[in-house]
């Protein structure tokens, strides 16, 4: 069994943009599947400030609590998340011209993730990705031809739930009887990972009983 069945024989090293930390039930999946031993979850202090900010707008009703859901995402990566150095003109320099200046940050840090790679054995078997909603700014081909993958949300838990079925499975079912106050149901999961583009996902939780 691969550990990173994204990557065989490597590591998916992934960066997390803030669109996809503020959906609540998408970041439960995602980062369930994290904890499922299918991927390394990152991001920046750009995306922490920018989850900060937004969250009021995005959870009206619960307006004060994105710093505490925003410790919960960093004690699941065990303090492992946070990426620096990006700012360097080394790395920021290489971003390709068409991605939006508020999205530079998540590029040059791909861009050092991947450089930290290069004292690997075998750089080619590593995979680095930026997951965000927001890939019309991202600019993905271009940034493609400096080696970063971008992948939006539904996406990338379709390949995920693509190339392990079962150990996916296992992580939904994990977000989904974690959701107790109030509880949760599988059509309301799956109902919220559909309007994300989860097509595979949504397509192989409802032939099975989670």
């Amino acid at each position: 069994m691969e550990r990173h069945p994204l990557s065989p024989g490597g590591n998916t090293l992934v960066i997390l943009d803030a669109c996809v930390l503020l959906p609540s039930r998408l970041s439960d999946v995602l980062f369930d599947l994290m904890l499922e031993g299918l991927y390394f979850a990152h991001w920046t202090g750009d995306v922490e400030a920018e989850f900060l900010r937004n969250w009021p707008l995005v959870h009206p009703d619960a307006s004060k609590s994105g710093a505490k859901r925003l410790k919960a995402f960093q004690r699941a990566t065990n303090n492992g998340h946070l990426i620096t150095g990006h700012e360097d003109n080394a790395f920021m320099s290489r971003v390709p011209a068409r991605v939006h200046d508020n999205d530079r940050h998540l590029i040059a840090a791909a861009l050092v993730m991947a450089n930290g790679l290069d004292e690997e054995d075998n750089p080619a078997l590593h995979k680095v990705m930026i997951v965000s909603d927001n890939t019309k700014h991202l600019a993905g081909a271009d940034t493609r031809k400096v080696g970063i993958e971008v992948i939006k949300a539904g996406a990338f838990l379709d390949q995920l739930f693509d190339a392990a079925p079962a150990r996916a499975r296992q992580a939904i079912s994990k977000s989904l009887s974690d959701l107790t106050k109030p509880p949760y149901t599988k059509a309301e999961l799956v109902a919220a990972l559909r309007l994300h583009g989860a097509k595979a996902v949504v397509a192989g939780l409802k032939e099975v009983a989670i």
